[in-house]
């Protein structure tokens, strides 16, 4: 599974209430770049998650119309800033049968997910508009990036440690960060 996190673009400050501020116009102007960087190399989704407050679906939807996914939006609790981790690893692997997953969201939740999923003891934060990429393996043997590199075929003299069997239920997940799109010039850097 592809899961990308994508923080909600810049919003003003001209709401009565946090859950109502609106993206500003060059929070639009960077969700836009960010979709359209998608599309230039290929992302769709199967399924694109936002968080219900009015930025992050706005980003969202952006985003979705750039890459010209099909589908609805859906909001859900599950990803507001202060959400639990687990949960949404938990959710992540409950769809480990979608190819690809957009997250649209908030820090602090974004840079836990991203940690849990890596299994990292922390990950930066994700700069309002940012997209990172993750590979995750959910039968717990974390992705060998060398492998990946060379079309599948492990490179010669790297040994990776043999994984032990996920448990039923278990919802740890290796993962392995591939790329982020800056929001303010849409290139791509590998990581």
């Amino acid at each position: 599974m592809r899961v990308t996190l994508i923080r909600h673009a810049e919003a003003g400050d001209d709401a009565p209430r946090d859950e109502a501020r609106t993206l500003t116009l060059r929070g639009r102007a960077d969700a836009w770049r960010v979709g359209r960087a998608l599309a230039a190399r290929g992302i769709q989704f199967s399924l694109v998650v936002s968080s219900p407050l009015v930025r992050a679906v706005q980003t969202a939807e952006i985003v979705a119309a750039a890459v010209e996914h099909p589908g609805r939006v859906l909001a859900s609790d599950l990803i507001l800033p202060e959400a639990s981790a687990a949960r949404v690893v938990a959710f992540l692997k409950s769809l480990a049968d979608q190819r690809s997953v957009a997250l649209v969201a908030h820090e602090p939740i974004l840079s836990a997910v991203a940690a849990a999923l890596t299994q990292e003891p922390r990950h930066p934060a994700l700069r309002k508009g940012e997209a990172l990429r993750i590979r995750i393996d959910w039968d717990g043997a974390k992705p060998d990036r060398e492998r990946a590199a060379k079309g599948g075929r492990k490179a010669k003299g790297k040994r990776r440690a043999p994984a032990g069997p996920a448990e039923k239920g278990d919802t740890k997940a290796a993962g392995v960060t591939r790329w982020r799109i800056d929001p303010s010039t849409g290139r791509r850097e590998r990581l």
